[in-house]
């Protein structure tokens, strides 16, 4: 198996790697992070929401990689695997956020249990920050996101996850973004 291998530019971390092909031309470079980091002005962790922005700018670029290049099928599969698990840990990292934040606004412990399922429940049963249908598909998502521990697929990773069930994710997490803002 071959290694990464990385030139680096200490003076200027932007020219690292300069020296290897272009990947995209500039029209198809992914947003910056700070495009996201406004579309997501809603998480008032700053950190986490410049995280959740580096999270969306690789998102985008599994995409245009997928949309320009003939992937095979079994990486096909498991960029669509990374993009599910990806948009799993949005979701999840904005609901930690919001209820965090209404939780200590209200005067109330975060609490010791803050796993995806207790976030999906809380946002849609105790503050309404989602509705019942954005509560199931990600409850949905959450357990394929769980099969990123090999031992826990009984299929082929070669066929386990497709397109449109990947497209699915990604628009339901634009939804669940643009009903989050409006909080």
């Amino acid at each position: 198996m071959p290694l990464l291998q990385k030139t680096t530019h200490p003076e200027d971390k932007r020219k690292d790697n300069a020296d290897k092909k272009a990947l995209f031309t500039k029209d198809q470079h992914p947003h910056t992070a700070n495009y996201h980091k406004d579309q997501w002005a809603f998480i008032s962790d700053t950190a986490l929401r410049e995280n959740i922005a580096y999270q969306m700018q690789y998102m985008e670029f599994l995409v245009a990689l997928y949309n320009n290049y003939q992937i095979y099928l079994t990486v096909e599969s498991l960029l669509c695997k990374d993009i599910l698990a990806t948009v799993g840990g949005i979701v999840e990292a904005s609901l930690f956020d919001l209820i965090s934040h209404a939780k200590t606004k209200a005067g109330i412990p975060m609490g010791t249990r803050t796993d995806f399922t207790a976030l999906l429940g809380e946002a849609f049963h105790s503050f309404k920050f989602i509705d019942r249908d954005t509560w199931h598909y990600f409850h949905e998502l959450r357990k394929v996101r769980n099969y990123v521990h090999l031992k826990a697929a009984d299929f082929q990773e070669h066929s386990a996850y497709s397109i449109e069930e990947t497209n699915e994710a990604i628009t339901k997490l634009e939804q669940f973004r643009k009903s989050l803002s409006k909080i």
